[in-house]
């Protein structure tokens, strides 16, 4: 084999691995980023998830010690819960926190409501995917990210 013949199969050899480059970063490169979403949308979910638990418990326990009078209980856990969020990173305009009944969402639940006694709500929190996501969302595309925690209205208390 001559000088010329190798040197030919070596810039073919270069020219195959530049295209098979060429068709392999991109969709590389695209999962890379996907997976890097993905990951923020779960540690997102995770927090929301948390947050709402902390609310809703707040919610199924004795409120006399820790709601000044005068406030709402549903209040005053949607700023707690709102408050928390916004010091984690979260645009507290842009979160929806209910207190709903449990099945019934959209509707409103008093957990001050002696009628609510022993009832199940819900806390629900949803934040639009835009408010997370890395890369811009269009409008048409942006969806809610959103959890819900169920608990029974028992001002319980916790016993040491």
């Amino acid at each position: 084999m001559n000088l010329f013949h190798r040197r030919s199969a070596r810039n073919n050899r270069r020219a195959t691995a530049t295209v098979e480059f060429a068709v392999i970063a991109p969709v590389f490169l695209m999962l890379i980023l996907g997976m890097l979403e993905a990951s923020r949308m779960f540690e997102t979910y995770g927090q929301l998830a948390q947050v709402a638990r902390d609310g809703g418990r707040l919610g199924a326990m004795d409120r006399a010690d820790w709601v000044a009078s005068g406030i709402r209980t549903n209040d005053k856990i949607i700023s707690d819960i709102r408050n928390s969020l916004e010091a984690s990173g979260y645009d507290p305009d842009e979160l929806e926190i209910s207190i709903e009944p449990a099945g019934r969402p959209g509707e409103g639940f008093n957990l001050d409501d002696p009628i609510n006694d022993l009832e199940l709500f819900q806390v629900r929190i949803a934040l639009p995917m835009s408010q997370i996501a890395a890369m811009p969302v269009p409008d048409n595309l942006d969806y809610d990210l959103s959890t819900a925690v169920i608990f029974r209205n028992t001002k319980s208390t916790i016993v040491q």
